[in-house]
């Protein structure tokens, strides 16, 4: 179950951020030039892209994926595949998709933009909205939103992550998850390191209901997507299991690998209470493009609050600077998130100083493959390989 599960950079063009946390080894550093010179989107930068996107995506084992980069004022789009396997319908940039893990930004922000209107704060704790967690009474929400609470993960409880991967309907609520995690304890102290937990996300979720007596669907669409115009994105209701037409087909391989089209095994309808705040929205290729911009700008938010959200604290045991602040990963200085859940896989980073913004999206993914990321890193390899930055 890959709505954001973390398996750490295994290598510099192979990295996976998906669902529940699984540690590989990072990569070796890029040697670090003096200098970074800023990237145009000149011929020879789009050819560059487009054999990166090429070749990652034949590698991939995804049916069909899209590609989006602006530096400045130039973009670039690239399409390729099918969003259905057996029309053979090509893969639009329009299609929509399950975006994963880059739901946690937007749960993140709402609860960002309720401390900015002295709703809450990141010092509040845990237990004085959700009673009953293990360590809930030392659990701040800025641990939360770091991952840094230590709360048990709902995704490591095997029985349920089987059930689930027999029926991606299964009846399940949001307050199931929280009642798992009142019955198993913490995993570490509050705030003694960082560890990728989906669990954090399904709490603050609750936390921002429980505030603002308004369901999450409802604030994410008031605070967020009504906004900044993005009409083709949703954070479903419960009653909403589909992915918004036009659709792209979600496929899944048999195992943990996505590796012939042939194996592939169609996603139909998932029950948006499972994955929920940490990874139930759907969106469009440009929708992630706006998105990406405001998430890294701080658009939405306090100048104050944006700082403390970019303040990121690095992933144990990482040899280049890749971390996580309050709901936005960085790699070295790219921002943005990446996510995976089963059928779908989504990248959306954003490197300030150059005004760059990279987006990828594809239709299929297992529960420990993010192949829209691997393209991605490939083209931060080659493009701008000094944000491959080691930890001194």
């Amino acid at each position: 179950m890959s709505f954001g599960r973390l398996a750490a950079l295994a290598t510099v063009a192979s990295a996976a951020l998906v669902l529940t946390a699984c540690t590989a080894p990072a990569p070796e550093p890029t040697a670090t030039p003096t200098s970074t010179a800023s990237v145009t989107l000149t011929d020879e930068t789009r050819a560059t892209l487009e054999r990166l996107f090429d070749e990652g995506f034949a590698a991939s084992g995804m049916p069909g994926a899209a590609a989006y980069v602006r530096i400045g004022d130039d973009e670039w789009t690239a399409v390729t595949g099918v969003s259905d396997l057996e029309t053979q319908k090509p893969f639009e940039a329009t299609d929509l998709v399950r975006i994963a893990s880059n739901t946690k930004p937007f749960v993140a922000t709402v609860v960002l933009q309720l401390i900015d209107e002295g709703k809450l704060t990141l010092d509040d704790v845990l237990e004085s909205y959700v009673p009953g967690i293990p360590n809930g009474a030392t659990i701040t929400v800025r641990d939360l939103l770091q991952m840094s609470s230590g709360v048990w993960d709902l995704t490591s409880d095997e029985p349920l992550m089987a059930m689930w991967a027999d029926d991606l309907m299964m009846p399940w609520s949001v307050e199931d998850s929280i009642e798992l995690m009142r019955q198993n304890p913490s995993r570490f102290e509050p705030g003694s390191k960082v560890l990728y937990t989906d669990s954090n996300y399904i709490l603050l979720g609750e936390i921002a209901e429980i505030v603002t007596g308004t369901p999450l669907h409802e604030l994410v669409q008031t605070k967020i997507l009504d906004p900044l115009g993005l009409d083709d994105t949703r954070f479903p209701a419960p009653d909403q299991p589909d992915v918004p037409e036009p659709a792209a087909q979600g496929y899944r391989p048999p195992g943990e690998q996505l590796g012939s089209l042939d194996e592939l095994i169609p996603v139909g309808d998932i029950n948006p209470e499972v994955a929920w705040g940490a990874g139930n929205m759907t969106s469009t290729l440009a929708d992630l493009a706006i998105w990406g911009d405001a998430l890294a700008d701080g658009t939405l938010l306090s100048p104050e609050l944006q700082s403390q959200r970019l303040d990121t604290r690095e992933f144990d045991g990482q040899k280049i600077e890749f971390g996580y602040g309050l709901g936005i990963i960085n790699i070295g200085d790219f921002l943005g998130h990446d996510g995976a859940i089963v059928g779908f896989s989504t990248a959306v980073f954003r490197l300030p100083a150059d005004d760059a913004t990279f987006v990828i999206v594809g239709n299929a993914s297992s529960n420990f493959t993010t192949p829209t990321m691997d393209i991605f890193l490939s083209m931060v390899k080659e493009l701008y390989p000094e944000q491959l930055r080691p930890i001194e």
